[in-house]
């Protein structure tokens, strides 16, 4: 595996959507955090409570906002928790948000990586 397709999000397809602007990438996906951390917590909530429409709702958000952002692992994990079935597959919801945790903070770590490279 090369390094390019360990990190968590396709460069090329960031640098489609910021033509080449590192400072937009590095906010567009801050915000990306941001959003993704406030819809984590929503659907840990709604497991809680089992409310499977609210879990579908923000896993569907999430998998737009991460296909847009190029965090592909993030998107394939939203479409498992949004595919998960009414009560049968439920349990398995909680495991995948903990993947969902790993994989934002990695994201994290890339804008810190990223902001890091800029000039003062």
């Amino acid at each position: 595996m090369n390094q390019k397709s360990n990190l968590p999000i396709n460069l090329e397809q960031l640098h489609q959507i910021s033509e080449g602007d590192i400072e937009f990438e590095i906010e567009v996906l801050q915000v990306y955090v941001e959003d993704v951390l406030q819809r984590i917590e929503i659907i840990r909530q709604a497991i809680a409570s089992n409310d499977h429409t609210q879990i579908m709702k923000e896993a569907h958000h999430i998998k737009g906002s991460s296909s847009n952002v190029g965090a592909l692992q993030m998107r394939d994990l939203a479409v498992q928790l949004e595919d998960l079935n009414l009560d049968q597959e439920l349990v398995k919801a909680p495991n995948i948000l903990e993947d969902m945790l790993v994989k934002i903070q990695a994201v994290e770590n890339f804008i810190a990586e990223k902001s890091a490279t800029l000039p003062s």
